[in-house]
């Protein structure tokens, strides 16, 4: 019975191996979802990266917008808003990797958090991604999940 309780309790070598990416994945979806708050707010009060070319554009005022410039804050409002999303998501997987959960839904957001136009952080995002895939494909780390 005992062997039994041993063999379903991760080793502490088990939970040193994943609490690293972790928590790098953890941080990584925090600044992600910092960045996307804050670049949701400003387009919401209207310092827009987006619009600042127009401003010291040298065309006259009683030019037609174009088609472009009616979706550019739309389009970037909804990438923001995907972006907290995303964020959220691998915020919820990394608290679940730390704690040998979820074992897909760890690896799932590695990959998100690789991806450079999904991902709320890539810079970050790529070389902690990586690291959490090598760890997570570990057939140990992988039979540590329950």
């Amino acid at each position: 019975m005992e062997k039994n309780k041993e063999s379903s309790s991760p080793s502490q070598e088990i939970v040193n191996q994943v609490s690293g990416p972790s928590i790098g994945l953890l941080i990584t979806g925090i600044i992600g979802i910092i960045s996307s708050i804050g670049t949701l707010i400003s387009l919401i009060i209207g310092i827009s990266f987006l619009s600042i070319p127009r401003f010291y554009s040298e065309l006259p005022e009683d030019i037609p917008i174009n088609i472009e410039e009616l979706f550019q804050g739309s389009f970037a409002m909804g990438s923001s808003l995907v972006g907290i999303i995303v964020a959220v998501f691998i915020i919820f997987a990394a608290l679940k990797m730390k704690e040998l959960e979820q074992w897909g839904l760890a690896l799932t957001a590695s990959i998100l958090a690789m991806i450079p136009c999904i991902s709320p952080c890539c810079i970050i995002g790529l070389p902690i991604g990586i690291w959490c895939l090598v760890v997570l494909t570990k057939p140990e780390i992988k039979n540590a999940f329950s």
